[in-house]
């Protein structure tokens, strides 16, 4: 799988000289950049892959541009911080008396992963339908 990296889209990319961008990417802290390396499950990976590519097929006005590009940076990390609670919640050992431990990370993973998806079927739609609508649509997604 190719590897790929998204810059902060708020933030400004690092000037330190390197010998690419790749380069640059890998050694920049996790505040600045995303890279699919980040993510060690490889469907989580395969999610956050897919829609960066959607994204980098939106085209249209500039200004809801960068509002797609912000929100995609903020699933993104999001994405990224929910690893290990994913990894524990797969590899916990049911006991009595768990459930209500991993009740509430569980619904806030799921209402993640839900709005997550509705991004990136939103995204999905503007790339095959690019309309100025559509993109407003996706930029106002919360």
């Amino acid at each position: 799988m190719t590897s790929w990296w998204m810059w902060d889209p708020a933030g400004t990319v690092p000037v330190r000289r390197f010998r690419s961008e790749e380069s640059l990417a890998k050694s920049a802290p996790d505040t600045q950049a995303v890279r699919s390396a980040d993510f060690t499950c490889p469907t989580q990976r395969r999610r956050a892959t897919a829609v960066r590519e959607d994204f980098l097929r939106v085209t249209g006005d500039p200004v809801q541009v960068a509002l797609v590009q912000q929100r995609l940076w903020t699933l993104l990390v999001a994405l990224r911080r929910a690893q290990p609670l994913r990894d524990a919640l797969a590899t916990a050992v049911p006991r009595a008396g768990r459930a209500a431990l991993v009740a509430e990370p569980s619904r806030e993973l799921a209402e993640f992963d839900r709005r997550f998806d509705q991004f990136a079927d939103a995204l999905r739609v503007l790339v095959t339908d690019p309309t100025p609508e559509q993109l407003r649509h996706t930029a106002a997604l919360d």
